[in-house]
C-alpha cells in the first residue's frame, strides 16, 4: 500500500507545481504527464516517484484551477488511461523510475491539502478556512481577496457565550509567508 501523501504546510515549504513550471523547468517525466493533464483542462499539481526500488509509486496529482466542484471520476480514468498509455509507449526503461516495475495513482489532492499556492487560495476564495497566521493558535477565517503577494481573510469570532453570535473582522492582508497549515472547512449547505 502507498504512503499517505504528506503535503507542504506553508509557501516556504512548496516546490512549484507541475502546471507553474516553464517546459525547460520541467523533467521529462513532468513534461510527459504535465502535458497529457493539461490536455484536459487540469492543473497538475505534482509528479511524484515514491515507493522501494521494485516497487515505484508514481503519483500524479491534478486539479483544476477555477471550478470549485473539483475533478470527476470520468476525467480521473481518463487521464490515467492516457498517462498509462504514454508510459507504456516509452518502453520498458522510464524516466526517473528505470526499468523498476511501478504502480500509476492519479488522484486529486484532496480537501486535506494545506493552501499554499496563489491558485489554491484563488479556487477558494468566499469559503472558510482554518489557519494559522504568524505560528499563533489557528482561527477560522473566510478568504475574502487574493493576490500575488497575499490574502485578505476575514477573521470569525465566536460568540462569548454558548449560542451568541458570531462576529467576523474586517478584512485583514497577510501575506502568504504569514499562513500556514490553511485547510478548507467543509460547510453543509
Amino acid at each position: 500500500m502507498a504512503n499517505r501523501r504528506s503535503f507542504p504546510i506553508n509557501s516556504s515549504e512548496s516546490q512549484p507545481a507541475v502546471s507553474e513550471l516553464d517546459s525547460l523547468e520541467r523533467s521529462e517525466l513532468q513534461a510527459l504527464i504535465g502535458g497529457i493533464v493539461e490536455g484536459h483542462g487540469l492543473w497538475c499539481e505534482e509528479v511524484i516517484v515514491g515507493g522501494a526500488p521494485g516497487d515505484r509509486v508514481l503519483s500524479v496529482f491534478v486539479d483544476r484551477i477555477a471550478d470549485v466542484d473539483g475533478v470527476i471520476l470520468d476525467t480521473i480514468a481518463n487521464v490515467t488511461h492516457e498517462i498509462s498509455a504514454a508510459l507504456d509507449a516509452q518502453g520498458d526503461d522510464l524516466p526517473e523510475i528505470g526499468t523498476d516495475t511501478y504502480t500509476l495513482e492519479v488522484s486529486t489532492p484532496g480537501i486535506d491539502r494545506p493552501l499554499v499556492r496563489q491558485h489554491h487560495w484563488e479556487k477558494n476564495l468566499g469559503r472558510v478556512v482554518n489557519v494559522v497566521i504568524d505560528g499563533d493558535e489557528p482561527v477560522d477565517a473566510k478568504v475574502h481577496n487574493v493576490d500575488g503577494n497575499g490574502v485578505d481573510l476575514v477573521r470569525i469570532i465566536p460568540g462569548a457565550k454558548k449560542g451568541m453570535p458570531v462576529k467576523y473582522s474586517d478584512p485583514q492582508y497577510y501575506r502568504y509567508e504569514q499562513l500556514s497549515n490553511a485547510i478548507v472547512q467543509v460547510q453543509l449547505k
